[in-house]
């Protein structure tokens, strides 16, 4: 059996013998050094692999001019015409050439004559204010500080870009971020009623977070929102609620969101006999008098809810309390107010995301994928204190068919 190559292998270091008939050179397997040995099979694995991608010197021949200026025009320095840094773009895309952002941090750091600094990591925002991002400012998870956190781990910087600067254009947020040498973006969550974002993608690695990007259709990370509806339900019913609604109590900012959690409930609604399935309360979100008309014509015994505020503020109209008259589970998590939910780490996700990121950069892959990847986390029990046992449950007076799905699944108090 070839034992593997330790080390690097130099060309002059291997050992050759001439040229067979079949013109394929022919390599003894030797000593190239102390501890060191030169495999067969690798090195003429190595010998056959298909040629590399275009290279700086390849477009500066096809374009024949020198490697510099093939250098300076993909960089757009004025130095060059516009005219001739648009014709080397032009034979540079079709030789498929990609500059390694690893490799021109090294070329920056030598030609400013200081060490290799931290590469920088974009992390693009566009809410109505610079912070509007962070958590204080909106009941969303804020992905930075983990995302942060990770970066700097692997090397690199996180830094905010904010796109609703004023007169932030798509070409001028192109131009700063390859002045700073940004060769990839974290996209983080877009405010409610934006799904799309205008960016000259093909200059940059990029992953998004959570769900409120559609277009473009990038790699990204995100809650597992169907497995956080399932959860809440299985906790419901090992509890002893059988009678279990949903409600969409805020707008819907994120339709991709709201039809994942609700495909859940519906799911494990239909393992139930068809009394205990209560439909859809109407509306999203539905306004207290409709809210009142639902919960009085079925009386559910819980509630899967978005957001727990308005919902106890209508039950309140009708006399009723959480949790001495019913049981609720907030979807969106926030554990400041103390409501049962599933908890899904933010800077998890964040972290996540970089590692992505940093694969992407590290292949230099570029521009929007033509096969997303999405990474769902799923996340773990928050008991709270707003969905009590309801009654001492045993597996012999669930539901039939449920007895499996819930062994795995323990009561805690």
């Amino acid at each position: 059996m070839p034992r593997a190559v330790a080390g690097f292998v130099g060309r002059q270091n291997i050992p050759r013998t001439p040229s067979t008939g079949s013109g394929k050179r022919r390599l003894r397997l030797g000593s190239v050094g102390p501890r060191v040995l030169v495999c067969y099979d690798f090195v003429v694995r190595a010998l056959d692999m298909p040629p590399s991608a275009a290279t700086l010197q390849d477009v500066a021949d096809a374009a024949r001019v020198h490697r510099s200026t093939v250098a300076l025009s993909l960089r757009d320095h004025p130095r060059i015409p516009a005219r001739t840094r648009q014709r080397i773009k032009a034979i540079a895309n079709n030789l498929g050439y990609r500059c390694n952002p690893l490799v021109s941090a090294l070329m920056r750091s030598r030609r400013s004559g200081g060490g290799l600094s931290h590469e920088v990591i974009g992390y693009v925002t566009n809410h109505a204010t610079r912070s509007g991002r962070r958590s204080q400012h909106h009941e969303r998870p804020d992905y930075f500080p983990g995302a942060q956190l990770r970066a700097r781990e692997f090397g690199y910087e996180l830094e905010p870009f904010w796109l609703a600067d004023p007169g932030m254009t798509p070409a001028r947020i192109r131009d700063i971020l390859i002045t700073r040498g940004v060769h990839g973006l974290i996209i983080g969550r877009m405010p409610p009623g934006q799904a799309s974002l205008d960016l000259p993608w093909d200059n940059f690695s990029a992953v998004s977070l959570g769900l409120m990007s559609q277009s473009p259709s990038l790699h990204h990370v995100t809650e597992n929102h169907f497995d956080t509806a399932s959860q809440a339900m299985q906790r419901c019913l090992v509890r002893g609620y059988r009678r279990v609604g949903f409600v969409f109590s805020e707008g819907n900012d994120s339709p991709r969101v709201g039809e994942r959690s609700l495909g859940a409930y519906l799911m494990q609604q239909l393992r139930f006999p068809a009394g205990d399935r209560l439909p859809l309360c109407p509306g999203v979100p539905p306004g207290q008098e409709t809210f009142v008309e639902w919960f009085r014509t079925y009386e559910p015994d819980a509630l899967l809810v978005t957001h727990s505020g308005p919902v106890l503020r209508w039950l309140a109209t009708v006399g009723r309390e959480v949790p001495r008259d019913l049981g609720m589970v907030e979807l969106q998590d926030n554990p400041a107010r103390g409501a049962s939910g599933v908890c899904t780490d933010p800077a998890k996700i964040g972290s996540l995301a970089v590692e992505i990121l940093i694969g992407l950069i590290q292949r230099n892959e570029t521009g929007i994928p033509q096969c997303q990847h999405e990474v769902l986390l799923s996340g773990e029990w928050r008991d709270g204190n707003t969905l009590p046992d309801r009654q001492s449950v045993t597996m012999r007076n669930l539901p039939p068919g449920l007895k499996g799905s819930f062994q795995a699944c323990p009561q805690t108090s």
